[in-house]
C-alpha cells in the first residue's frame, strides 16, 4: 500500500511516500484467504502417507477450495469451515497428482488452496514413522528472491533400492515466471546456474547429488521475474549413531522477508542437542547469539548453532534466515523460524492431528503481556508463571512450552492461543520419541513497517526514518510549512 501526502501551498511538491507492510489479517494466525504450495515426494518405502490439509477457521466461517490449476482433469474439492473450527482433508487418494518427485522435472502438481474467510492451514505429512508438517504461509511464501535454508550435518538414510533425499520444489503462481538457480552445491543433472520458464502452478525439483549432510545444497539463491513459493524436504535424516530416521522440512520465505532478530526455543531431543542455522542473504553479516558475536558470514554461508538451553537469542546486522531442528528422542523435525521483530500474531489456531503423540506449543512472548495469554478460552492454562525470561533479550522476551492434554484438544480438534495486547509466536511439536516429529511455526511472518522515503531520491531512506509496528500510532508533524493538513 503506497500512501502520498503532497502540500500544494509550496513553490514545489513536498511529497512524503508511505510504505505501509501491514497484515491484512489483523494479526490472526498465519492466516490469508490464499496459499500456493509444493507438495514433497518422501519415500514410501519409510513412509510418505497419509497426507492430509489441516485448516482452522476465526473469527469469520469460511468456504475453501482446493484446486490443482495446471491440471485440469484434478475435480477441485471445497468444504466449509464454521467459526472457530477445523477440517482436516485427507489428500492421500490424490498422492499420485499431488507429490513432486523425480529430480531436475517440471510438473503440473501445484496446490492452490483459495478461502472465502482467513484460515490458518498446514500440509501434514501425517506417518506415524516418518512424518512431518508444513505450515503454509499464504502470501508470505511468495518472493522473487530466495535463499534455501537446510540442516547441514545430518546425512540421510541409506537402503537397499531406495534413495532418501533432499529437494527444494519451487512452483509458480503466474504464467511465464523465468526463474534462475544458483546452486550452492551440485544439484542431480544441475552443476551450475541454470534458468527455467514454468507456467502457472507448474512446478519443478531440484535435488541434491549427495546424501551427506555437509554437501547439501543449503543457501542456493533462487531468482524469478514473478512470485514463486519454494518448499523443502530432507528425507529420513539421521542422527549420528541412532537407528531412527525421520523428515525435515518447510514451506520456505523469501528474502525480503527474512530478519534481524530472533529466539528458537528448545524441543525434546535426547541423543543430541537441537540444531539451528542461521543464512545470511547479504556479505559481510554479523552473527550474535545471546549477545555474544559469533562470526561473519557472506551471502548463502551459514553460522550453525548447537541448542542445550531452554532457548537463545540471535541477531544479525543483515537480514537472515533461521532453520531449526528438534524433535523427540531421536526423531526429528524441521521449520523456518519467524522473525521477532514486528511479526506475530494476536491469535493462534491450529489442528492437532493425533491423540497418541503428544503435542506441544512454544509460546514466544515480549514480556509485558504474558499475563494476558488465553489457550482455549483459559488463563489457567497458560500462566504467566510458565514463562522463562530469553538470555540476551535484556528481560524483554520470555517464552514457554506448553503440553496440550487431549482433554484440552483431542484428535482433529483445535488449539487457540489468544492475547488481546500483543503479538507472540507459536510453534507446534508433534509426536513421539519412537516414531515421528511433525514441526512448524503458525503465528503471521510479514514485518509491518512503515518507511518514510526521500523525495529527491526515491531510493534512498531519510536519515531519521523509524520503523513502527502494526496496531500502533505514529503523529508526523509538518513544521515550516504553510499548510496544516496532508
Amino acid at each position: 500500500m503506497y500512501l502520498t501526502f503532497q502540500n500544494m501551498k509550496l513553490p514545489g511538491i513536498f511529497l512524503i511516500t508511505v510504505l505501509l507492510c501491514i497484515g491484512f489479517i489483523r494479526g490472526y494466525s498465519q492466516a490469508d484467504t490464499q496459499f500456493w504450495f509444493a507438495a514433497p515426494d518422501l519415500q514410501q518405502a519409510h513412509g510418505d502417507r497419509p497426507i492430509f490439509l489441516r485448516m482452522a477457521a476465526s473469527k469469520l466461517a469460511a468456504t475453501v477450495t482446493i484446486s490443482i490449476p495446471a491440471n485440469p482433469g484434478f475435480i477441485p474439492i471445497s468444504i466449509p469451515i464454521a467459526v472457530n473450527s477445523s477440517q482436516s482433508i485427507d489428500l492421500t487418494p490424490f498422492i499420485g497428482v499431488i507429490e513432486n518427485g523425480g529430480p531436475n522435472a517440471t510438473y503440473q502438481k501445484g496446490l492452490l488452496i483459495n478461502a472465502s474467510a482467513p484460515i490458518s492451514c498446514y500440509y501434514d505429512v501425517a506417518n506415524g514413522f516418518n512424518g512431518d508438517m508444513y505450515a503454509l504461509k499464504g502470501k508470505n511464501a511468495l518472493g522473487k528472491k530466495f535463499t534455501i535454508p537446510l540442516q547441514m550435518d545430518f546425512n540421510n538414510r541409506t537402503a537397499t533400492n531406495t534413495t532418501y533425499t533432499t529437494d527444494f520444489i519451487i512452483v509458480a503462481t503466474e504464467d511465464n515466471t523465468s526463474i534462475t538457480i544458483s546452486p550452492k552445491n551440485a544439484l542431480i543433472g544441475r552443476a551450475g546456474p541454470f534458468t527455467i520458464v514454468l507456467n502457472r502452478g507448474e512446478t519443478y525439483v531440484c535435488t541434491s547429488t549427495s546424501t551427506i549432510g555437509t554437501s547439501k545444497p543449503g543457501g542456493t539463491t533462487v531468482t524469478s521475474n514473478k512470485p514463486i513459493a519454494i518448499s523443502t524436504k530432507d528425507d529420513s535424516i539421521a542422527l549420528p549413531g541412532q537407528s531412527c530416521s525421520d523428515t525435515a522440512g518447510d514451506q520456505l520465505l523469501p528474502d525480503d522477508l527474512a530478519g534481524n532478530e530472533f529466539i528458537v526455543v528448545k524441543g525434546y531431543l535426547n541423543i543430541t542437542p537441537d540444531h539451528y542455522y542461521v543464512y545470511a542473504t547479504s556479505n559481510a553479516t554479523t552473527i550474535k547469539v545471546d549477545g555474544l558475536s559469533v562470526g561473519t558470514i557472506n551471502a548463502g554461508e551459514f553460522y550453525t548453532g548447537k541448542l542445550t538451553d531452554i532457548s537463545c537469542y540471535i541477531e544479525s546486522d543483515k537480514p537472515t534466515h533461521v532453520f531449526h531442528i528438534t524433535g523427540f528422542g531421536c526423531e526429528v523435525g524441521g521449520a523456518v523460524i519467524p522473525p521477532i521483530k514486528c511479526t506475530g500474531s494476536t491469535s493462534v489456531n491450529v489442528t492437532r492431528a493425533t491423540a497418541t503423540d503428544a503435542f506441544y506449543v512454544n509460546v514466544i512472548s515480549p514480556a509485558d503481556i504474558i499475563n494476558d495469554f488465553r489457550l482455549n478460552g483459559s488463563a489457567a492454562l497458560i500462566g504467566a508463571s510458565q514463562f522463562q525470561a530469553i538470555p540476551g533479550t535484556g528481560g524483554k522476551w520470555m517464552a514457554s512450552r506448553i503440553t496440550i492434554p487431549t482433554n484440552v484438544a483431542n484428535a482433529g480438534e483445535t488449539v487457540t492461543v489468544e492475547n488481546s495486547n500483543g503479538k507472540f509466536h507459536v510453534g507446534v511439536i508433534h509426536g513421539r520419541p519412537t516414531g515421528t516429529t511433525r514441526y512448524g511455526f503458525f503465528s503471521d511472518f510479514s514485518s509491518n513497517t512503515i518507511v518514510l522515503k526521500n523525495q529527491e531520491d526515491s531510493t534512498k531512506e531519510l536519515s531519521d526514518s523509524v520503523t513502527l509496528c502494526n496496531r500502533t500510532t505514529a503523529r508526523i508533524n509538518a513544521k515550516n510549512f504553510s499548510a496544516d493538513t496532508y
